[in-house]
């Protein structure tokens, strides 16, 4: 765990908590579908901060624990994006 980081488990519950209250409404969705994609770009680099290169498994296993949740989608979307660094890095 990464204890030195002082705020990085406050974050995590964080985002894990906008999962929770996101998989259960779907009429925002539709009208705040930007500031739902801002949420999920920063869930994930949360993720990816704090479980480097496990996060996407990680952001599978919440998805998987919140099937109905779209935010919970957008977010292993996003980790997997942060996984593709250039060729040969």
């Amino acid at each position: 765990m990464h204890e030195d980081e002082g705020s990085t488990p406050d974050k995590l519950q964080a985002m894990l908590d906008v999962i929770a209250r996101n998989g259960s409404s779907s009429h925002s969705e539709q009208s705040d579908i930007g500031k739902l994609k801002a949420d999920a770009a920063s869930a994930a680099a949360v993720l990816v901060q704090f479980y480097g290169d496990t996060a996407l498994e990680r952001a599978k296993l919440l998805e998987r624990r919140s099937p109905q949740s779209h935010f919970a989608r957008l977010v292993t979307a996003e980790v997997s994006k942060h996984g593709k660094g250039p060729p040969g890095s």
